[in-house]
């Protein structure tokens, strides 16, 4: 039989409330009671229903994580897991837990984020995207949902937590100029990304200072981010005859490029790129350029952002626009 409640009330020599109490940490409970019913509890092997006591709290304890739509470039890029790093690792000291938003199109996804958020199954989002004119944080902010969004989205009445791309996008391009690059490449991916275009920007800005010129040929995007599609962009399409340096802006992308470049001995064209995270000692990183985006700062700094919105006594009208800081690695 299920230990319930009332057997560790009986046992602790409390009431059901207490224990109720102490499940939920409710301040009005002495700490000496706490440690007595929680010793009980574990003598028991008691685990309360913690999305019961949830419903009954208002506290659900466990905040929404907003995926992109699943693409192979999102299950295989080293950001999305690196984010998550941060995000355990900060939300764990809360005893908080995560609840996945699931959904093969924008309907399936919308339909899950109202039932998770209606039906108070979360105390907040965190958004792993942003994009433009995006529904789902649309309804969040409709709704009165706390949100953060990882990324820059085109809607500033949101707290967000994100690099400064038109930063290291300038950062890289300049590190390049300052290895000697002349003519230098920008490839990109989908100038609707909001990272993929501030980068872009930051390029733009540094040839621009550098007194080199902006040739448009030398801008390529449309293309998914995946080393194979790298491999056959330097392949099948990147003049490589005409560029001596390339700022990647994804480092998938860059991983195939620099596959062709070795098949091909190519070794007089210099590349950066933007990592999730620190590169040990390898061969990669002693041949590549690389900026280090810190990636599991910007999940941890977005569960913190989330607590600070939920909290009364620091929550105002204010949203809370944050960058983190970026390393650059030149070779």
């Amino acid at each position: 039989m299920a230990i319930t409640i009332r057997d560790v009330a009986k046992r602790a020599g409390v009431a059901p409330s207490t224990v109720s109490r102490v499940i939920a940490d409710n301040p009005s409970i002495s700490e000496k009671t706490k440690n007595k019913v929680r010793t009980v509890m574990k003598e028991m092997n008691y685990f309360p229903n913690i999305y019961a006591q949830g419903l009954a709290s208002a506290h659900s304890k466990t905040f929404g994580l907003v995926l992109p739509l699943a693409t192979d470039a999102f299950y295989q890029n080293p950001f999305f897991p690196t984010v998550l790093r941060g995000i355990n690792f900060e939300m764990a000291k809360h005893d908080y837990s995560i609840l996945l938003s699931v959904g093969l199109d924008d309907n399936q996804r919308r339909k899950h984020i109202e039932k998770i958020v209606n039906g108070k199954q979360v105390e907040g989002l965190i958004f792993l995207y942003a994009s433009k004119n995006d529904p789902l944080l649309r309804f969040a902010q409709e709704v009165n949902c706390p949100a953060v969004v990882i990324g820059s989205p085109d809607n500033t009445k949101v707290h967000y937590v994100d690099n400064d791309n038109d930063l290291i996008g300038y950062q890289a391009t300049t590190a390049l100029i300052q290895q000697g690059c002349q003519r230098i490449a920008y490839i990109g991916g989908d100038m609707d990304q909001f990272f993929i275009a501030d980068r872009h920007k930051g390029y733009e800005r540094a040839l621009k200072d550098h007194s080199l010129t902006y040739d448009p040929k030398h801008i390529y995007n449309d293309f998914a981010f995946l080393p194979n599609d790298g491999y056959n962009l330097a392949k099948d399409t990147l003049d490589l005859e005409n560029i001596d340096g390339m700022v990647i802006s994804d480092e998938l992308v860059s991983e195939g490029i620099r596959a062709y470049l070795d098949t091909q001995d190519i070794q007089d064209i210099h590349t950066i790129t933007f990592s999730a995270y620190q590169q040990g000692n390898t061969q990669w990183m002693n041949k590549n350029s690389y900026v280090n985006l810190n990636s599991h700062i910007i999940g941890s700094r977005a569960v913190d952002i989330l607590f600070e919105a939920l909290d009364p006594d620091q929550a105002s009208t204010r949203f809370i626009h944050e960058y983190v800081d970026a390393d650059l690695q030149a070779t």
